[in-house]
């Protein structure tokens, strides 16, 4: 039987990470993430914590104390802010810190517990880092002032709506929003995988594969034996908690949203994929060679680590 303990759980995310492969190139993206895990590894024991693994872009780290675990993400904000020289470029991350009782198996750390703070991580804007109620009453009274009072929600395994708290780490008042506490703010919705269905086909885009690519080359998650498809002709990218889809082609990639007439032409541009719909790569639907890529969402929580 596993055991089960109290702990503290972040995630720290890169911000717009894609758009780095895109503008310059993967060495170099993957060289920015690597400097990055290494400076959160090299955060987290400071504090009390440790790196429990790396995810994609992100990192998620446990730690037996809430407090140190707010310090320990405040201190990594703070250092990739201040060194982009260090990281090879200027990086933003949003962050999620939650804390109760976890499943420990071996090294790794799963639950409920888990799977929040890995959602307010992806629900976080860049250079923000959410928490909750549970962590925000364990803080001292200088450390709390730095808590302030955002979203109300209702969170996976809690019957009641609670608070989430954004935890200020700038210390420029001036790079701080300030919130209208006269309107009700929810935090957004998560709304699961995106499934894509090509010949009978089943493939998931999720935080364990946040990006794929369509095209005829053989070697991509979804191939497409077509002379009108570029050999990568598109991209479809996890962005926190919306889907991109990317076009990287000659001729276009295609897009039909059900329940909106007409079809839209993404030409060495994007667009969201919501709803659901169909994707055609290089031709219209009009055209009856085109091969189209039914997508959907699965409704089922995103995060499950």
């Amino acid at each position: 039987m596993k055991a089960t303990r109290d702990h503290a759980v972040t995630f720290a995310d890169i911000a717009g990470s894609s758009r780095f492969h895109r503008e310059f190139g993967d060495q170099a993206a993957r060289d920015m993430i690597a400097s990055f895990v290494a400076c959160a590894a090299a955060i987290a024991p400071r504090f009390g914590g440790r790196l429990v693994k790396t995810l994609g872009d992100g990192v998620m780290c446990a730690f037996a104390d809430p407090e140190q675990a707010v310090l320990a993400m405040m201190e990594l904000h703070g250092q990739v802010a201040a060194q982009p020289e260090r990281l090879g470029g200027p990086i933003r991350l949003h962050t999620g810190i939650n804390a109760g009782p976890v499943i420990m198996d071996g090294d790794d750390v799963y639950g409920t517990i888990v799977n929040v703070a890995a959602y307010l991580s992806a629900t976080a804007r860049a250079d923000q880092i959410l928490t909750t109620e549970a962590v925000r009453g364990q803080l001292s009274k200088p450390v709390g002032t730095f808590a302030r009072q955002l979203y109300t929600t209702k969170l996976k395994g809690d019957a009641t709506e609670s608070l989430i708290y954004e935890v200020l780490w700038q210390a420029d008042a001036a790079e701080i929003t300030v919130i209208n506490s006269e309107r009700p703010r929810f935090i957004p919705a998560d709304e699961g995988a995106l499934l894509l269905i090509a010949e009978k086909t089943t493939t998931r885009v999720d935080p364990t594969r946040p990006r794929i690519m369509l095209g005829r080359n053989d070697a991509n998650e979804i191939p497409i034996n077509d002379n009108m498809a570029s050999r990568e002709h598109a991209s479809i990218e996890l962005d926190e908690l919306r889907f991109r889809l990317i076009d990287h082609s000659a001729n276009g990639t295609y897009v039909m949203f059900d329940g909106t007439p007409g079809e839209v032409l993404v030409l060495r541009g994007e667009t969201l994929l919501h709803g659901s719909g169909r994707i055609s790569l290089g031709r219209s639907f009009a055209d009856p060679q085109a091969q189209p890529i039914h997508f959907s969402r699965d409704k089922r929580a995103l995060y499950r680590v």
